[in-house]
């Protein structure tokens, strides 16, 4: 699976995931994509799925999600015999609307 997985939040709606490659002992072969799988949490049905079909991508930014609303995310590396393991669950919660980070000016 790949390693370094993280997703933190963007904004109200949307979230970003981020890794690394997976060990090279473990990759059978060349990695030629990721798929990134989310869903809300405590949601029923399968997860959402996005394939990136680059094994140069490194990140996603998955938008149009609810406000203030928790998700799982996981990924996995793929070769052209097939799809490796997904990483454990990671979750993260959108931002509340309106949410800013104040600025501090110090004189």
């Amino acid at each position: 699976a790949p390693s370094n997985f993280s997703v933190t939040a963007s904004n109200s709606t949307s979230i970003t995931a981020s890794w690394q490659l997976p060990p090279a002992d473990s990759r059978n072969g060349v990695i030629t994509g990721f798929k990134l799988f989310f869903k809300k949490r405590g949601s029923a049905g399968l997860p959402a799925a996005l394939t990136m079909s680059n094994g140069q991508i490194r990140f996603k930014h998955v938008t149009g999600l609810d406000k203030y609303s928790e998700y799982e995310f996981q990924v996995l590396a793929f070769t052209s015999t097939g799809d490796g393991p997904r990483s454990a669950v990671a979750v993260e919660r959108t931002m509340e609307d309106g949410r800013i980070i104040p600025l501090v000016y110090w004189s």
